[in-house]
């Protein structure tokens, strides 16, 4: 069972225990097994609202076993120009108090918040890294309507990122994340209907993780490809891949193909290659 999209440590203590005894009460009404043996419980919350003793009951009592923080920046000036109330020091200590707990970490990082940039949302990711957390989701700022962001987008004070700035950004950051060993969750917005019709402004597409992981892929296929360029080749992906390599309307695919002026690409699908890995062999 997880909470997200608010501050769970940030209400009070006993409703915190109350909603997740209504949780455990649930679980074992409907699938009569113990909670102490079958359910883990993961909380998301501010990196300044973490109370280790809290915390600690929370831990024994409920089976909470992961704490998402809302990193989002490690750049205290734009944490500041965003008005996210806290700094980076209050995440690093959050991070320290979570894993004294023995609790799994989860960060969250927003791309292209006020102030920021390419360089500082790839040191945000250097920085988060060293914070050794188990996961990572990462999505690019949106303006949303009737937020403090919409009224500076408003006054000129804010310019989100384009699609194209924000997928090239991203695909930056997931790149330091999978050679950190670190395990990306989600990419992206889950796409709903109240989410997409206060959207004002920013880098929206609702297949935001496809167009990233299909620039990953380009670029690792990329690199290899240089050494055959007009031959035919084979590519070898895990099966889940195809749909980035290929991109909409087979545009990735068809890019490289053009790129590289190759006489045919064959893709491979193979079980047995890591997500994210391509292995390009020549054919002739």
């Amino acid at each position: 069972m997880a909470f997200y999209g608010a501050s769970f440590t940030a209400l009070d203590f006993g409703y915190q225990k109350e909603i997740l005894r209504t949780v455990q009460e649930t679980f074992e009404k409907h699938t009569g097994r113990s909670h102490k043996d079958s359910l883990k419980i993961r909380i998301s919350t501010r990196p300044d609202c973490i109370k280790k003793e809290e915390l600690l009951d929370l831990k024994i009592r409920f089976n909470v076993y992961l704490i998402e923080i809302g990193v989002q920046s490690m750049d205290d000036t734009v944490l500041s120009l965003s008005k996210r109330g806290h700094t980076r020091k209050d995440t690093m200590k959050a991070a320290r108090e979570i894993a004294k707990l023995g609790l799994e970490l989860s960060c969250h990082q927003m791309i292209g918040l006020p102030g920021s940039s390419v360089g500082k949302d790839v040191e945000t990711a250097m920085e988060i890294v060293k914070l050794k957390p188990s996961y990572i989701r990462i999505h690019p700022t949106l303006v949303l309507k009737g937020t403090q962001l919409d009224t500076f987008y408003r006054e000129g004070k804010y310019t989100p990122l384009t699609l194209e700035e924000a997928v090239d950004t991203t695909e930056k950051v997931v790149r330091l994340y999978r050679e950190a060993g670190v395990n990306i969750i989600r990419i992206g917005l889950h796409p709903s209907e109240l989410l997409t019709k206060n959207i004002v402004a920013g880098p929206w597409h609702p297949a935001f993780r496809e167009l990233v992981e299909g620039r990953y892929l380009m670029r690792e296929a990329s690199s290899q490809l240089s050494a055959y360029e007009g031959r035919r080749v084979q590519m070898k992906i895990a099966p889940q891949d195809e749909t980035y390599i290929r991109g909409e309307n087979n545009i990735n695919y068809n890019t490289l193909m053009n790129i590289f002026k190759l006489e045919d690409m064959v893709i491979v699908k193979d079980p047995q290659v890591q997500r994210g890995s391509v292995t390009i062999t020549n054919l002739g």
